[in-house]
């Protein structure tokens, strides 16, 4: 795959990087979760920003929901498709396109969620904007993030120590994370609620969810292969795999997650 040139690009390439998919079982209780605090009926129309998988959507979908998926990557809605007509299903609206400027009307849904999603976007104050947007008055705008305080918090400080960021900020996506800054960028147009959670990513072993998570899969793979140095890799390895050892137990990696709702105001 060539270097992607744009920040968009870049997004695309770090999400569909390696076997990313292959994490996106662990966070089937967390999807179940953001769906339940949605509320969604049997006949709401729900959209899905930054659906990957597709598993939020098919989620929304065995509830009776009228679903929409929107991503920026193409290969991500591919496996949506596939996992969709596995499950019986050949209503899903799949759409390619990007969080920040959402292909859709105002008002036109009754549930936007985005589980891990729309925070990862280039420019994710405009996207989280964008679900507003495009929620109907009195309808549900919720979402999840990684909490900085948490597991994830703590590997993106042992990365700043190895890799620098010249073309973006590692620590955008876990603002998100914060009550403080969603009231800033959501309070005016949402009334809003918090709860924190515990993903829980079963692996027999710190170094396996490092080989998902950092080696094989989309987060942290473009970083790494951007270490020429061989012993900055193993350094930045042992290091991480010392972080991983503090959140592991019982063949389980703990990662800590920030659920967001909204509802939104009569004129948004």
């Amino acid at each position: 795959m060539s270097d992607p040139q744009t920040t968009g690009e870049r997004s695309t390439y770090t999400w569909s990087a390696g076997r990313y998919p292959s994490l996106a079982p662990n966070l089937l209780p967390a999807i179940a979760r953001l769906v339940s605090a949605c509320g969604v009926d049997p006949g709401n129309r729900v959209l899905d920003v930054g659906c990957g998988t597709g598993n939020a959507a098919l989620t929304a979908r065995r509830a009776g929901a009228d679903v929409t998926g929107v991503d920026v990557t193409r290969p991500m809605l591919e496996l949506a498709r596939d996992s969709t007509e596995l499950a019986g299903y050949d209503d899903v609206n799949w759409v390619a396109g990007d969080a920040e400027a959402l292909p859709f009307p105002d008002d036109a849904f009754d549930v936007v969620l985005s589980s891990f999603g729309h925070v990862f976007s280039p420019a994710a104050v405009e996207a989280g904007r964008e679900m507003v947007r495009v929620a109907q008055p009195g309808g549900r705008v919720a979402f999840t993030s990684w909490s900085p305080d948490g597991l994830v918090g703590a590997l993106t400080e042992v990365l700043d120590d190895y890799v620098t960021h010249e073309d973006h900020d590692p620590w955008a996506h876990l603002r998100w994370g914060e009550t403080d800054f969603v009231r800033d960028r959501l309070g005016d147009d949402c009334e809003l609620s918090f709860e924190r959670r515990i993903a829980r990513f079963r692996y027999v072993s710190p170094e396996h969810f490092w080989r998902d998570f950092a080696v094989e899969a989309g987060p942290l793979s473009p970083a790494l292969r951007a270490l020429d140095d061989e012993a900055s890799r193993a350094a930045l390895r042992q290091d991480a795999l010392a972080t991983l050892d503090e959140w592991f137990a019982d063949n389980t990696v703990r990662v800590e997650y920030l659920l967001v709702r909204g509802v939104v105001d009569g004129e948004n």
